[in-house]
C-alpha cells in the first residue's frame, strides 16, 4: 500500500501539472520568438503572431504586466505589416488590461483608438465589443450618460449582427446603471429581458450574472430571502464554471446581505472568501468592495478601530482605480464614525468631500444623508446658520427621493394597469374569434339542412354578433375613458404629493429646527430676530399654499359658487399693492395702476381678489429687479378686458399653451428662486369662468408676459377707461 505522504505529494503534483504545462508552453514560445528575432531579414508577420499568442497566454493567466508588454510589441508589428484587424484587437486587449489594472484614463484611450481603427476597417463585431467595454469604464467612473450612450451604440450593432449573447451582456450593464440610479423597476425589467435571452442560448455564465443582479434589486427592496435565493443560484453556477471573478462578486454581495440580516459570522466568512479570490486574481475593485463591507460588519460589532483601518484601505484602492461609488461609500462611513466619536472637524471635512462625489454621481440618497450629517456637525460646532442651511438642503433632497419613489410606485401601478388593459383586450378578441369559429361550424351544419332553417340560423347568429360587437365597442370606449381619467388622476396625485411633500414640509421643517435650537438656547435672540422675517415669509407661503389647496379642492368638488356684484377694480389693485409691498420693495419693482378710479366690473369681490393676487404674484415672481408691472383695462361693448403685464422672463409658445388646459400647471422657480405650486393659475381660470369670463395669455421668451381676463361690464361702469398695454 502506498504511504500517505507519497499520495499527498502525487496529489500536489497533479494540481500543479497544468501550471507547469502552461509555463513550459510559454517558455517554448519565447524561445521560438528569440530565434525569429535573430534571423535576418526578420519575418515581422510571424513575429507579431507569436508575440500576440504569448500575450494572450499571459492575459489568461492574469499576468497583466507581461501581457501588456507583448501586446504593445505585437501591436507595433501588426501596424507595420498592415494587419489592421489584429492591430485593432491589440488595442482592445490593451484597454482590457488597463481596466483590470485600474488605469481608467489609459483604458479609455486604448478603447477609443480601437473603436477608430475598427470603424476604418468595418470590423462591426469588434466595434460592438469595444463600445461595450468603453461603456464599462465610464460606468465605473460614474459617467452614466457616456456609459449609456456607448452601451446603446453597441446594442444597435449587435442587433444587426444578431449577436444575442452580446445584446444580453450590454443589457445587463445598462440594468446596473438603472440600479445605481435607484430606478429599480427599469433595472428589474431589463435584467429579466437579458435573462430570457441567456436562457434561450443556455448561457450559464450570462444566467448567473443576471441572477446576481436580480438579487441586488430584491435586496434594495428589502426582500432578503428572495435576494439570498438568487445569490445562491448565481454562486452555484459560477462555482461549477470556475468563474473566479464572478464568484468573488457574488460572495461579496452575499456578505453584505448577511450583514443586513445581522448575521456577522456568515457575513465575514463570505467576505473573506471574496477577498481571497480577488487578491488571487488581482481584481482591485473586488478587493476594495470586500474590505468596505468587512469594515461595515466590524463597525456594527463595535470594533471601530479595525473598521476605520479597513474603510481607509478601501478608499485608497478606489482612489487608485477611479471608482467614485466605492470612494463615496468609504468616505460617508468614515464621516459617520468620526461624528459618533466627537471628531466633528474631521467628520465635516469628510462629509464635504462626499458631497462633491455624490454630486458627480447624481446620487440623491447620499446627498440627502451627507447634508443631514453636515448639519449635525455644524450644530455641534456652534455654527447654527450653516446647520440650518444644510438641514434645508437635506430636506430638499429628501423631497426629491420621496418624489422619485412616488414616481416609481405610480409607474408600477400604471404598468400593472396597462397589463390588465391589454389582457382584457386580448380576451375580448379571443372571444370574438371563438364566436366566429362557432359561426363557421354552424354554417357548415346548416348547409346540410333545409335552406329556410339555414337562413334563420344565420340571421340569429348575425344578430348575436352584432349585439356582441356593440357591447365590445361600448366596453372599449368605456376603457379608453377610464384610462384617460386614470392618467389625469395620476398626474394630479403626483402634483399634490409634490406640493404637500415639498412646499409645505420644507418650510415647516426649517421652522421646527430653528425653534428647537431657540428652545435649547443655542440661538441668540438677535440671531433669532434676524431670521424672523424669513420665517414670516415661509409661514405666509404655507398659509397661501393651504388656502389655494382648499380653494382648489372645493373647485374639484364643484363647491365654488359665484355671487357677482359691481366691484371697483382700481381699489382692489391698490389693496394688493399694499399686500405685496414687501416683495415689490425687495425687487425694486415699479407697479403702475392704470385702471380708472370709478371702473366697476361684474364679479364676486372675493374671487376678484384671488384672481388679481395670483396674477400679480406671478408678475412679481418672474420679473427681474427694477422691472415694470402694469395693470390696465379696456372697455368693449358688453365686456371689460383687464390686463396684467410684466417685462420679466416670459415663456415660449409651448409653455403658454400648457397653462390653461384644465390640468395642474407645472410651476417653475422665479427670478429670485421663488417656489410656486401651479395652483394659482388653475384657480384663477376656475373663478373667472365661474363669473362668466375667460382668461388668456400673450408672452415672448425673454421679454415678458401679459395675462388678460374678460368679464361682463357692470351697469355702474364709468366710460372713462384706460387703454390696455399690449
Amino acid at each position: 500500500m502506498m504511504p500517505q505522504k507519497t499520495i499527498f505529494h502525487l496529489f500536489f503534483l497533479f494540481l500543479l501539472l497544468p501550471q507547469f504545462l502552461v509555463m513550459g508552453k510559454t517558455d517554448s514560445l519565447i524561445r521560438a520568438l528569440d530565434n525569429l528575432n535573430a534571423q535576418s531579414p526578420k519575418d515581422l508577420e510571424k513575429i507579431a503572431e507569436l508575440q500576440f499568442e504569448i500575450a494572450m497566454i499571459f492575459y489568461q493567466d492574469r499576468d497583466f504586466s507581461s501581457s501588456l508588454q507583448y501586446h504593445q510589441e505585437a501591436g507595433d508589428n501588426f501596424w507595420t505589416t498592415k494587419n489592421y484587424t489584429k492591430f485593432g484587437e491589440c488595442l482592445h486587449n490593451l484597454g482590457n488590461i488597463s481596466y483590470f489594472l485600474g488605469e481608467s484614463d489609459k483604458a479609455i484611450a486604448y478603447y477609443s483608438k480601437a473603436i477608430t481603427q475598427r470603424e476604418k476597417i468595418n470590423d462591426t463585431k469588434g466595434l460592438a465589443t469595444s463600445l461595450n467595454n468603453l461603456a464599462n469604464v465610464y460606468n465605473r467612473l460614474g459617467n452614466y450618460a457616456a456609459a449609456l450612450e456607448n452601451y446603446e451604440k453597441s446594442i444597435v450593432i449587435k442587433e444587426l449582427l444578431d449577436d444575442q449573447k452580446g445584446i444580453a451582456s450590454s443589457l445587463k450593464n445598462i440594468a446596473s446603471i438603472h440600479y445605481f440610479r435607484d430606478n429599480y423597476v427599469a433595472a428589474l425589467e431589463i435584467n429579466f429581458r437579458a435573462l430570457r435571452i441567456s436562457e434561450s442560448l443556455e448561457d450559464e455564465t450570462g444566467i448567473s450574472f443576471v441572477y446576481n443582479n436580480i438579487a441586488l434589486i430584491y435586496e434594495k427592496q428589502e426582500k432578503f430571502q428572495e435576494a439570498l435565493a438568487y445569490y445562491q443560484k448565481s454562486l452555484a453556477i459560477k462555482e461549477k464554471a470556475k468563474d473566479e471573478q464572478g464568484m468573488a462578486t457574488t460572495l461579496n454581495n452575499m456578505g453584505s446581505l448577511y450583514q443586513k440580516l445581522g448575521e456577522e459570522k456568515p457575513a465575514l466568512r463570505s467576505l473573506q472568501r471574496s477577498l481571497d479570490i480577488s487578491e488571487k486574481i488581482g481584481e482591485k475593485e473586488g478587493i476594495s468592495a470586500a474590505l468596505n463591507n468587512m469594515a461595515t460588519v466590524y463597525e456594527e460589532m463595535g470594533d471601530i478601530e479595525k473598521a476605520m483601518l479597513l474603510f481607509i484601505e478601501s478608499q485608497k484602492i478606489d482612489g487608485e482605480i477611479g471608482n467614485k461609488r466605492g470612494m463615496l461609500l468609504s468616505i460617508t462611513s468614515l464621516s459617520n464614525i468620526n461624528y459618533n466619536l466627537g471628531n466633528y472637524e474631521t467628520s465635516l471635512r469628510l462629509a464635504l468631500e462626499g458631497i462633491q462625489l455624490a454630486s458627480q454621481l447624481d446620487s440623491k440618497t447620499e446627498l440627502r444623508d451627507l447634508n443631514a450629517l453636515i448639519s449635525k456637525n455644524y450644530e455641534a460646532l456652534g455654527n447654527f446658520r450653516s446647520a440650518l442651511k444644510h438641514n434645508q438642503l437635506s430636506q430638499a433632497y429628501a423631497d426629491s427621493v420621496f418624489n422619485q419613489e412616488i414616481e416609481r410606485k405610480t409607474a408600477r401601478i400604471e404598468a400593472e394597469y396597462e397589463y390588465d388593459k391589454k389582457l382584457s383586450i386580448i380576451q375580448a378578441e379571443q372571444k370574438a374569434l371563438e364566436l366566429e369559429n362557432e359561426k363557421e361550424i354552424q354554417r357548415q351544419t346548416f348547409q346540410k339542412r333545409m335552406l329556410l332553417l339555414a337562413f334563420f340560423g344565420i340571421l340569429l347568429i348575425s344578430g348575436v354578433i352584432f349585439i356582441n360587437y356593440k357591447k365590445q365597442k361600448k366596453a372599449k370606449q368605456l376603457l379608453e375613458i377610464k384610462t384617460a381619467e386614470l392618467e389625469e388622476a395620476n398626474q394630479v396625485k403626483s402634483k399634490l404629493f409634490s406640493i404637500i411633500g415639498h412646499d409645505l414640509r420644507g418650510p415647516i421643517a426649517s421652522l421646527y429646527m430653528l425653534l428647537g435650537l431657540y428652545r435649547k438656547e443655542q440661538v441668540k435672540d438677535s440671531e433669532f430676530r434676524s431670521l424672523a422675517p424669513e420665517l414670516y415669509k415661509n409661514v405666509g407661503a404655507i398659509m397661501e399654499t393651504l388656502n389655494n389647496l382648499l380653494r382648489w379642492s372645493m373647485g374639484e368638488m364643484k363647491m365654488v359658487k359665484a355671487d357677482p356684484k359691481p366691484t371697483l377694480l382700481h381699489e382692489k389693485v391698490e389693496e394688493l399693492r399694499e399686500f405685496f409691498s414687501t416683495l415689490i420693495a425687495q425687487k425694486q419693482l415699479n407697479l403702475t395702476n392704470r385702471v380708472p378710479d370709478q371702473l366697476h366690473i361684474l364679479i364676486d369681490p372675493n374671487h376678484l381678489e384671488l384672481i388679481l393676487r395670483n396674477l400679480l404674484s406671478n408678475a412679481i415672481k418672474y420679473s427681474h429687479n427694477q422691472g415694470n408691472i402694469i395693470v390696465s383695462s379696456l372697455e368693449n361693448e358688453d365686456t371689460i378686458v383687464i390686463a396684467v403685464k410684466d417685462d420679466g422672463i416670459g415663456m415660449d409658445e409651448n409653455e403658454a399653451k400648457q397653462l390653461f388646459n384644465n390640468n395642474l400647471a407645472k410651476s417653475k422657480r422665479g427670478t429670485s428662486g421663488e417656489q410656486g405650486t401651479g395652483l394659482g393659475l388653475n384657480l384663477s381660470q376656475l373663478y373667472i369662468e365661474q363669473n362668466g369670463g375667460k382668461i388668456w395669455i400673450e408672452s415672448e421668451k425673454g421679454k415678458g408676459s401679459t395675462f388678460y381676463f374678460e368679464l361682463k361690464k357692470s351697469l355702474e361702469s364709468s366710460p372713462e377707461l384706460s387703454e390696455i398695454i399690449p
